[in-house]
């Protein structure tokens, strides 16, 4: 069977605001045919209406393709279905801001959608975030690309049109896969992995995709999963993500991923790739400082990098002024806007949380 789990929650930066909402959406729909769609947006934290803007994008997107989907699996078409039911999504968000006499970029928000059926995937994408798959080889791979701009928290957003939407094909087959929204993707898919070569952090997401971990076989499975999960992201486990959070998880129970070497699933070295990191960076610097020297500056630095990294609010030449105001920004080139919307050092907290499903929860 296909089963799934699905959450979004708001995040603690946005919790903290009187008027703070959960700005991300997301859904799953099983299609008459046993395929399964599901769609996840974040609303951009800049957008006045952002809320409105993913939640309507999820909507129309699955209730479209839940309409007019083919019987028969074909890529070509799926890939025009999807991108059509983009156009559609985004309609609707113009005429819902002309309605209320809103800006456009008022519903600002990214979109990501796949279909599958149990062997095969379709994706459509625009925004950060982003889908990691797993083959039955046991393979991970990110079949999205992330659309950042030159600051670590600008990205795409809907309204950016088609020629910043991609859409494609998962080129192996797949066994499972999870959708997620900034706030967890940067932990899943981190920088600093970035330039080796598994750059997918391998035991952060294998406990939310593996089968042979999440042993789930039924609807009832899946929704004490879904239930786990959702405590899991609003525990001290995940505090580090300030960010509103959403994942969702795809699994065909039928097909259990080949396992790999125990090498394949050894915690990266973090330590050593901060230090490549730094020494990349800051090679100009004087190489003679001493190892307890060169520690503290990584910390100092390293607190720096993610601070500027997730919390800077500006677009271009967007105006300190419009920044502290948060107001919507891009709203002449809106192919790539400010998130705003960055918590603290996720990446790096979230790396000295070892090992599995079990441990993830903190269990033995």
């Amino acid at each position: 069977m296909l089963g799934y789990y699905k959450m979004s929650i708001i995040g603690t930066a946005h919790q903290a605001k009187k008027d703070g909402v959960c700005q991300d959406a997301s859904d799953v729909v099983v299609l008459k045919n046993g395929w399964v769609v599901a769609a996840i947006a974040d609303g951009l934290g800049s957008a006045k209406k952002s809320e409105v803007g993913s939640t309507t994008a999820v909507k129309t997107v699955l209730s479209f393709v839940s309409e007019n989907h083919p019987d028969k699996w074909h890529e070509e078409s799926l890939m025009s279905l999807l991108r059509t039911a983009y156009h559609k999504a985004l309609k609707t968000i113009v005429a819902l801001s002309e309605e209320n006499r809103d800006e456009l970029c008022d519903y600002d928000t990214t979109l990501t959608t796949v279909i599958y059926n149990g062997t095969n995937a379709v994706y459509g994408h625009v925004g950060d975030g982003g889908i990691v798959a797993l083959s039955s080889y046991g393979d991970y791979s990110v079949l999205t690309k992330a659309q950042k701009g030159e600051a670590f928290n600008e990205t795409s957003p809907l309204r950016a049109g088609p020629e910043n939407w991609s859409f494609g094909v998962a080129k192996e087959d797949v066994c499972s896969l999870i959708m997620m929204t900034d706030g967890i993707f940067d932990v899943a898919y981190p920088w600093l992995l970035a330039k080796t070569a598994q750059p997918i952090y391998v035991n952060y997401v294998r406990p939310f995709m593996d089968i042979s971990i999440l042993k789930v076989s039924t609807p009832a499975d899946f929704e004490n999963v879904q239930a786990e999960i959702t405590d899991f992201f609003k525990g001290s486990y995940s505090k580090q993500i300030t960010d509103d959070k959403t994942i969702v998880g795809i699994i065909n129970t039928d097909v259990t991923p080949e396992k790999k070497p125990d090498e394949f699933y050894m915690e990266p070295d973090w330590k050593t790739l901060a230090k490549e990191h730094h020494d990349r960076l800051y090679e100009h610097k004087s190489s003679t400082k001493d190892a307890d020297g060169l520690n503290q500056d990584m910390e100092v630095q390293s607190d720096e990098e993610q601070v500027e990294g997730y919390n800077q609010k500006s677009v271009g030449a967007v105006s300190s002024e419009e920044k502290e105001k948060g107001e919507p920004t891009g709203k002449s080139s809106p192919s790539i806007v400010s998130l705003d919307k960055k918590g603290t050092a996720a990446d790096r907290d979230a790396h000295k949380k070892k090992g599995f499903w079990g441990k993830l929860f903190g269990k033995s």
